[in-house]
């Protein structure tokens, strides 16, 4: 009952955010002027609700943002999803109804170390796994700081592993958003050092791959992007625990990404974490990794989350289902 009523609050809250947004049209230009109605009242919307969020106390902050609900829940209609655990870590299965191909897409979800869970992008694991025609598998790791680095890697990559008992490494693909970016991109770099295989790829949509929080994106579209730079600071130093947040292993932007397989990279032109997704583009294609890299202009951080509500966002996750198929071809799908 409770997540009901926080629902409907934020529903209401949202619709009420649209109309003095288009009220507000009628006296002045938008901060920025190619953006639509509904972009603004999003930008705008959450960032109070982020803001709100971080003033709570890390159990409550979850609850809270677990209680978003989906507007238009089309795609979760065409799928399934049912929990599980996979060598002891929590973790959810997303299935088509009609057939689906033996490939797999193993997906992180973002929420800066601290919030999140596959309920919270429950409605892009479905639109995900239409689009690639694949099963998503999304794991659900231990948060911080309750639990610094480096649970969440080791859940990810216990469940990697648990993956491999009915997948060819080259079946699977990669995927997260923000901070699951991050961790994904960790995994990654943890197979290499380790002499394990590989994955086909990864799909990370504005990955957090510097930790510092340093580029001027930062500063250059702090009035546009809903994430706050003093609390991504401050929840990446619950993360590290203690550690230096320059640390590879931590921020991957730092790390030596030769030998990594195909990359496929999405950003917001409006988010603070634009420059760092590009950095890490071009850091990449330097250490002789195939990347392509999307850039959406002026939209925020996460954008892929939105769902029917952005075209933006359909078209984003409707890229990333090619680029999961890129990685994985039909004809290719041997185990081996």
């Amino acid at each position: 009952m409770r997540r009901f009523l926080v629902g409907m609050q934020l529903t209401l809250g949202y619709v009420l955010t649209l109309i003095v947004t288009a009220v507000r049209r009628i006296s002045r230009r938008p901060p920025r002027p190619s953006w639509s109605i509904g972009d603004e009242a999003r930008a705008t919307f959450l960032r109070r609700f982020w803001r709100r969020l971080h003033a709570l106390p890390p159990v409550a902050r979850r609850r809270e943002i677990d209680s978003v609900p989906v507007l238009i829940p089309t795609a979760l209609l065409r799928t399934t999803r049912r929990r599980g655990q996979m060598a002891g870590v929590p973790v959810t299965w997303v299935s088509l109804r009609g057939p689906s191909e033996p490939r797999l897409v193993l997906y992180v979800h973002g929420g800066a170390f601290t919030v999140g869970s596959s309920h919270m992008v429950r409605d892009l694991l479905a639109r995900l796994a239409l689009a690639s025609r694949c099963r998503v598998l999304s794991v659900d790791y231990r948060l911080a700081p309750e639990h610094p680095w480096p649970a969440a890697l080791e859940d990810l990559r216990a469940v990697w592993r648990g993956a491999l008992v009915d997948h060819a490494p080259k079946q699977v693909v990669l995927a997260g958003d923000s901070a699951g970016g991050n961790l994904a991109l960790a995994l990654l770099c943890t197979l290499r050092d380790a002499g394990e295989p590989l994955p086909a790829g990864a799909v990370l949509f504005s990955p957090w791959v510097d930790l510092r929080c340093r580029a001027a994106s930062f500063t250059t579209n702090a009035d546009a992007d809903f994430l706050d730079v003093v609390a991504s600071r401050r929840d990446a130093t619950g993360y590290a625990g203690g550690r230096d947040l320059a640390d590879p292993a931590l921020s991957p932007l730092e790390a030596n990404l030769a030998g990594l397989p195909p990359l496929y990279l999405q950003a917001g032109g409006a988010e603070l974490l634009r420059d760092d997704v590009e950095a890490l583009a071009s850091r990449a294609r330097a250490a002789d990794v195939h990347v392509a890299l999307d850039v959406w202009d002026d939209q925020v951080h996460d954008f892929q989350t939105f769902g029917a509500l952005s075209s933006a966002s359909l078209a984003a996750i409707a890229r990333a289902g090619e680029a999961v198929q890129v990685f994985v071809p039909v004809l290719k799908m041997a185990r081996s």
